[in-house]
């Protein structure tokens, strides 16, 4: 049964960033409707004494150490200023509840390692089952990049961006008013891609992506924890403990 869509009421944080609610399992978190942009991340930045900009576009070269560090922070900032309970925090998503906020959680075990899991629903993208993408499938490496990428794009799909342009809301949205969880930056999630190894977890595909494999919605790829990219980023979720 695909899953049904949500009441796209949005709660918004102190920092502006607008969460939708995702059904996991018996329950359901909050999701982040955006990628994690600059702005959101220029208090934390300060306040660590690092670079940081107001723009209002997906915050890129992150790695997952910095993510979860900022989820860190933003928990503590706001259980200090009464806007959480101590129940309540901001973390990275884990594999599966990235897969629930994309519309397959409900088609695959939430108890299989990431890895096990991986390309397992052939014809499944963010956008639906067409091949190529429609017009507002997301900020993909598609025609518009051939110059920049002449042996990887995606033939008869074309979007506004090229030469590494992210953007917020460059796809339309899910039926949970989600957006860019294709395309756009691949997100970390908190999970491991195999025990054995620092190797996290990256879903979602990025604006360099054009192979069908690479933008199955069940799709990982992984990285160390230390790892940063022009196309890596990340989405929060708000959960209870």
């Amino acid at each position: 049964m695909d899953p049904k869509p949500v009441n796209h009421a949005a709660w918004i944080n102190s920092l502006g960033m607008s969460f939708a609610e995702v059904p996991v399992g018996t329950g359901s978190i909050l999701v982040a409707r955006e990628e994690t942009q600059e702005r959101h991340l220029a208090l934390f930045r300060r306040s660590r004494n690092q670079p940081f900009s107001h723009a209002a576009r997906p915050a890129t070269q992150v790695s997952w150490t910095e993510a979860v560090a900022f989820c860190d922070w933003l928990t503590q900032r706001e259980r200090a200023a009464g806007g959480l309970s101590f129940r309540q925090r901001y973390r990275l998503p884990s594999d599966h509840e990235w897969s629930c906020a994309a519309g397959i959680g409900h088609l695959e075990s939430a108890t299989r390692r990431p890895e096990e899991k991986s390309n397992r629903l052939p014809g499944h993208y963010p956008w639906g089952r067409a091949w190529p993408p429609p017009q507002d499938a997301g900020n993909l490496c598609g025609e518009e990049s051939a110059g920049d990428f002449p042996d990887n794009f995606i033939a008869g799909y074309q979007d506004a961006w090229s030469g590494g342009e992210v953007h917020a809301r460059a796809s339309g949205p899910n039926p949970y008013g989600l957006y860019d969880l294709g395309g756009n930056v691949w997100e970390w999630c908190q999970d491991r891609y195999r025990e054995d190894k620092d190797w996290r977890v990256l879903r979602g595909g990025s604006w360099k992506s054009a192979r069908r494999e690479t933008l199955l919605t069940s799709h990982r790829t992984h990285d160390p924890e230390n790892y940063r990219s022009d196309s890596v980023g990340f989405r929060c979720v708000l959960a209870e403990e």
